[in-house]
């Protein structure tokens, strides 16, 4: 049998046992409750760091693929709660483990899930996962709220032209935030840069390059960063109009910071800016957004940040689509790693021409990667050869797909070394019968001792082979296909529009790259 051990631990500081200690304790289960001869093979799958939540975690992803695989016939855990929190990802994990026929244990419940009250108290198990999550996220959201409404900064990185600073209130302890000299004259700086010039993001950007102007670590500015300076709001002094300005974008006004106290002696609080998806901050509507009083000092003017803000609203453009998506924005990668943006130069005659460029060049200099721009034409074209060429003979798909990276051992040559090893084990049996209470006796032992070792060692390995075997079965059928996919999209591409081929390539292709001479692709 094949055995699958799953163990996780949450990103927060719970109390459930660590990953190490969950697989050995279901380790010992399993030696405890099969035989020997029944352990084939036992899988070790662990995520750390990761929510149950939800079923984003890459092990619990790989366990999932390996059942669809059949290379797990038991999946055992310490505790219904390592596989979800949720009761609905749980029930849909647990319908695959029964579509597929895999035994599912979970050790510290000890739920038998071959009867019916079991199963049902199994999936209540989960419901109180659940709710205990749900509760354990309200009580540490509401107390995050409490420190933001008394001005305390509530965790993270502190904004830039801060740092942190640990305070002492009644005997606990605080954190708050104070302002950096450096980092003040900088941000003012660029906040003065933006005004004076009547810039917008993209242009300042390209001056900064230009320039030779860097963040302080280094690195050249991305829209994104200037965007996240520009519009920091802990830095401006908490005045009425600043109040006014939140209050008019819909977020929540703190009511134990009411208008009247916002008199710029302090920095403005928000708690609830931004969210942590996917282990990347978003930034949230600002309805969600609880906006206080903080305790820290602030170094912006109300005047320059609200006219910095104002010059985002007369900065705005229409977003509508002047030019056809390329065929491969989005999805063409530079071999250095980074993605490969598009960019135009219109001629002297009003044509248009697009290039795809790559964008840690672009940010970093050459010295970051000495990739040139290509012509958008050029790389599309590379591509629809390509997959033309599958249209005509689908055998070629076999040259773009997912491969095993190491060749199989012979299974046959492996099936003669069990077979030959059970023989003379069957024979050194007999020998044991007819020599039995002879000195002979335990020479004749310690080798079938020896040789089962080496049998069991064979058995694994054929296990392995079999698994991996079948997984390369389901990728030819995976293969033939995605080939009839491609044939039946080749014959009607022309009728779609570029923004629905852009789509279809994204469904296609797993990776490009180019190189700066070849296209390389996986489907």
């Amino acid at each position: 049998m094949f055995f699958g051990i799953y163990g996780r631990k949450s990103v927060y500081s719970d109390k459930s046992d660590s990953v190490d200690n969950q697989h050995r304790m279901c380790n010992d289960y399993i030696k405890a409750h099969f035989k020997a001869d029944d352990i084939t093979l036992v899988t070790s799958y662990s995520d750390e760091d990761y929510t149950g939540a939800n079923t984003k975690r890459p092990d619990l992803q790989r366990l999932l693929e390996d059942v669809k695989s059949g290379a797990i016939n038991v999946l055992v855990v310490y505790q219904l709660d390592r596989i979800s929190r949720d009761v609905r990802d749980f029930s849909n994990i647990y319908a695959m483990l029964e579509e597929y026929h895999v035994m599912f244990i979970s050790i510290k419940e000890n739920i038998d899930t071959t009867t019916p009250i079991g199963r049902a108290m199994m999936y209540v198990t989960v419901v109180f996962a659940q709710m205990e999550r749900e509760t354990i996220a309200t009580r540490v959201r509401d107390n995050m709220i409490g420190l933001a409404k008394k001005g305390f900064w509530t965790g993270g990185n502190p904004p830039y032209g801060y740092v942190r600073k640990n305070i002492l209130i009644n005997g606990k302890k605080h954190v708050t935030i104070e302002p950096d000299p450096d980092g003040v004259a900088y941000n003012i700086w660029i906040y003065d840069s933006f005004l004076k010039n009547h810039c917008s993001l993209q242009s300042m950007e390209t001056y900064f390059r230009k320039e030779g102007i860097k963040t302080r670590n280094g690195a050249f500015f991305s829209t994104t960063q200037l965007y996240k300076i520009l519009t920091m709001p802990y830095c401006v002094e908490a005045t009425p109009e600043i109040y006014d300005y939140f209050a008019a974008k819909g977020c929540q006004m703190d009511p134990d910071s009411p208008r009247e106290k916002w008199d710029g002696s302090v920095g403005v609080m928000i708690y609830g800016r931004s969210t942590g998806v996917n282990k990347k901050h978003q930034l949230q509507p600002p309805e969600k957004w609880l906006v206080c009083l903080g305790l820290h000092k602030p170094f912006m003017p109300a005047a320059k940040w609200l006219a910095v803000q104002n010059q985002f609203s007369e900065n705005k453009f229409d977003k509508t689509q002047k030019y056809d998506i390329p065929l491969l924005k989005g999805i063409l990668r530079c071999s250095c790693g980074s993605i490969m943006a598009v960019s135009r130069k219109k001629k002297i005659n009003g044509e248009v021409s697009s290039w795809y460029y790559c964008l840690r060049r672009m940010k970093n200099g050459v010295e970051a990667c000495d990739r040139k721009q290509i012509k958008v034409d050029i790389i599309d074209q590379k591509l629809l050869n390509t997959l033309h060429s599958i249209e005509i003979d689908p055998s070629m798909i076999y040259r773009f797909v997912q491969k095993s990276e190491l060749p199989l051992p012979d299974i046959k040559t492996i099936n003669n070394k069990i077979s030959s090893i059970e023989l003379r084990i069957g024979r050194l049996a007999s020998s044991l019968a007819l020599a039995d209470g002879s000195a002979a006796s335990k020479y004749i032992v310690a080798e079938i001792e020896r040789l089962d070792s080496d049998l069991q060692f064979l058995k694994r390995e054929r296990a392995v082979i079999n698994v991996e075997i079948k997984k390369r079965d389901e990728l030819n059928e995976s293969a033939e296909g995605k080939a009839q996919h491609i044939q039946n999209v080749m014959k009607g591409l022309n009728g779609f529009t570029a923004e629905e081929k852009n789509r279809i390539m994204r469904d296609i292709l797993k990776e490009c790259v180019w190189d700066g001479s070849e296209l390389s692709i996986v489907l």
